[in-house]
């Protein structure tokens, strides 16, 4: 998909479809979109009155373009006004993504409240991610030609043009780490996961995969524990960009990444229901590798390392039981209570490794808990941090990209609910506060400035959506990137 700004108005750009938000207090049409009606002759109008769209039930509504030269309108329900980049990007999903399988060879997208760059690019990365297909990684024999069919360009209206000069490569790089989080489990493991990895030397970074004897010497046995009853040893991926070495000892960015390849749960096994979609356990190790490769493009001179530990939890007859003692990395011995309580156990040594590395900054990406998705859904995501300006800095480059990041507060208090008589500290406590003592679990292992994202709730959709199919939906990787670009700023 291209990607180009235009500085036609509305009622003149020549189009197949003109995309046009609709706010819930646009009913009357007010100011701009209008002039915008009046100039289709009545169109936008009709529809409303007519129900074919109505901002209480449709998503969005096709409709003839009446006297404009776009020869169709799209009616788009953009919700409520505030978070401009995170209404730009959700609005030109919605739109790619409800012209797929039409024949429509240029959408002109007006966004309206004269949005800064920043929101154009992020309705940029949304147009192509609106594009997506999952089904294109396996291939499906019964997709016609006409089904495959999807927008060829955007003309973003009233856009500069240097705001679209990076977004088609975020978007491509968004779409890559959806391919990753969403390939099989027999397909992505472990070992296979570096081999991804090694594809990022083509773009100048270096690449170390670490094997479970190399892990064992190094004292990972949080990591180790995790993968043991697999049939795929865990791996630790790392990826340096080739800012990473030549950068100042004092500032170095290493983002991590949960990559549980397959989820069953262990010894604590899960219901059956919806395990299938435990393959998307690794998408905390997507987003992170994806946004290295993307940073890598964009500007590699970036002091940006992405680590990536990878297992499969598997109940086989070696697997981790509960009441398994395992000793961290750090020195911290850890009492297995929840086999399920995986993702932290594994984060806990790398984020100890990256940190030994020459991290002097960290923000880790996991589909850590159930209790995230609970209480947060799909469209925010919460996120922890230590000290609390470090986490501002990631909510800043969340919110410029175009996602909805949420501060949940670190109660050290806590911190007692996990204590056990068998070791320094337990990896699940009880249920009640649950998110939050999954952070304090984490921070236990976590000497410097550093953030944790909870990506469980947004990181892949269970059914269709009119934004996006069911899948991953790449979350996280361009809060990542645009957190690494403005990094390396200083």
């Amino acid at each position: 998909m291209r990607l180009r700004a235009e500085s036609s108005a509305p009622s003149q750009v020549r189009a197949d479809v003109l995309a046009v938000p609709i706010y819930k207090d646009d009913l009357e049409l007010p100011g701009e979109l209008g002039e915008l009606n009046s100039a289709s002759g009545g169109a936008i109008r009709q529809a409303i009155d007519w129900g074919e769209f109505n901002v209480v039930e449709h998503p969005s509504a096709l409709i003839d373009g009446g006297d404009l030269p776009s020869a169709h309108i799209l009616l788009v329900n953009a919700g409520s006004r505030g978070r401009a980049g995170w209404n730009a990007r959700r609005i030109a999903s919605v739109a790619t993504r409800r012209l797929q399988g039409h024949d429509v060879a240029r959408l002109a997208l007006w966004l309206r409240d004269g949005e800064d760059a920043d929101a154009y690019q992020a309705a940029g990365v949304g147009a192509t991610a609106g594009a997506y297909r999952p089904t294109d990684i396996y291939g499906r024999v019964r997709d016609t030609d006409a089904l495959r069919r999807s927008v060829e360009e955007v003309a973003l209206l009233g856009a500069p043009a240097e705001s679209l000069a990076a977004a088609e490569t975020i978007g491509e790089g968004v779409a890559w780490g959806r391919d990753l989080a969403n390939r099989a489990a027999n397909d992505l493991y472990p070992e296979k996961m570096g081999e991804v990895a090694r594809e990022l030397e083509a773009d100048g970074c270096s690449v170390e995969v670490l094997d479970p004897d190399q892990m064992r010497k190094l004292g990972m046995g949080c990591l180790i524990g995790v993968g043991q009853g697999a049939a795929h040893g865990p791996r630790l991926v790392a990826v340096k960009l080739p800012g990473w070495e030549t950068a100042s000892p004092e500032r170095r960015l290493a983002i991590v990444g949960k990559g549980v390849c397959f989820d069953s749960g262990g010894i604590s096994l899960k219901q059956a229901d919806g395990m299938g979609d435990m393959k998307h356990d690794k998408s905390g190790a997507a987003a992170v590798i994806a946004a290295a490769r993307t940073v890598a493009r964009l500007a590699p001179e970036t002091p940006l390392m992405a680590v990536a530990p990878m297992v499969e939890n598997m109940p086989g007859g070696n697997a981790q039981r509960p009441g398994d003692v395992v000793t961290a990395m750090n020195g911290r011995t850890v009492e297995v209570t929840n086999t399920d309580a995986e993702g932290r156990l594994i984060l806990a040594d790398a984020l100890t490794w990256a940190e030994r590395q020459g991290a002097t900054h960290l923000v880790d990406m996991a589909t850590l808990t159930g209790a995230a998705s609970i209480a947060f859904g799909e469209l925010v995501t919460a996120y922890f941090s230590a000290p609390r300006d470090w986490g501002e800095s990631v909510r800043a480059a969340a919110d410029t990209s175009g996602e909805w990041f949420w501060e949940m507060p670190l109660v050290n208090e806590y911190r007692a609910t996990l204590d056990t008589p068998h070791g320094d500290i337990v990896n699940s406590g009880s249920r009640d506060g649950s998110l939050i003592k999954s952070a304090i679990f984490i921070s236990e292992f976590v000497t410097r400035p550093w953030v944790h994202v909870d990506i469980a709730g947004g990181a892949y959709l269970n059914r269709d959506k009119p934004d996006g199919p069911k899948g991953a939906t790449g979350l996280g990787i361009t809060t990542l990137v645009r957190l690494a670009l403005d990094y390396a700023k200083g």
